[in-house]
């Protein structure tokens, strides 16, 4: 039998979330790192700075960033009607809209998501690898809710498309979802719990199970390029 332990972190958006924290080694994509939307970031911060539209950054001993739920202007939900107006205008059609992570990343705070399009072919380099991938990846700054493309290491790229308030309901901004962060496909056997450090030891992975992840496709042609 086995249980689903996932090495995840939650993003906390409603009221009083700050219960759970983990210590785990910073997420780098090209400079980006993990960001958590936390009622009292101070608790986790041993020093701050400026961010993206003067937003408090607070960092904890391992570089991740943590920031005041109240300084967030673009909610999850928001955000998600966003990515779907974005792919909709972009691809017309697309599938499995799925949210990756929220990240302090090129200078924005932004939450990633990522959607299966039809015949896509997206070129990327990741580090001194370049991959081909079948889903598109999208970035919503959770402070101006514009819409980033790829870039450097999936990371946020150039601003593809405004945000327009006007587009979406008013009441969206109002509402929270639960996302989770870097969400995993592993599963480990019951009776093991794994340390949330950023690393797999054999001896807290021992027996596991895992899904397959497919990360890129094969194509006669790329159509896009990051």
């Amino acid at each position: 039998m086995f249980n689903w332990h996932m090495q995840k972190r939650v993003i906390f958006l409603a009221a009083s979330f700050i219960s759970f924290y983990a210590y785990t080694r910073s997420v780098l994509a090209c400079g980006g790192v993990t960001a958590t939307i936390a009622d009292d970031p101070k608790a986790f911060a041993i020093k701050t700075e400026k961010g993206p539209g003067d937003v408090t950054l607070h960092f904890d001993k391992t570089g991740n960033v943590y920031v005041a739920a109240k300084e967030i202007r673009i909610s999850t939900a928001l955000a998600e009607a966003i990515a779907k107006q974005y792919l909709e205008k972009r691809y017309k059609s697309y599938g499995h809209l799925e949210f990756e992570a929220f990240t302090y990343d090129h200078g924005d705070l932004v939450y990633m998501y990522h959607a299966d399009v039809p015949n896509l072919a997206y070129s990327v380099h990741i580090g001194p690898v370049k991959s081909v991938m079948e889903h598109a990846h999208v970035h919503v700054s959770a402070i101006t809710g514009e819409v980033y493309g790829p870039g450097c290491g999936l990371g946020s790229g150039n601003v593809e498309m405004k945000f327009d308030p006007k587009e979406y309901p008013a009441d969206l901004n109002q509402k929270r979802l639960p996302y989770l962060q870097f969400d995993t496909h592993f599963i480990v056997r019951e009776g093991n719990t794994p340390k949330i450090d950023g690393r797999i030891e054999k001896a807290e992975w021992q027996g596991a199970a895992h899904q397959i992840i497919s990360v890129g496709t094969t194509k006669d042609k790329v159509t896009e390029y990051g």
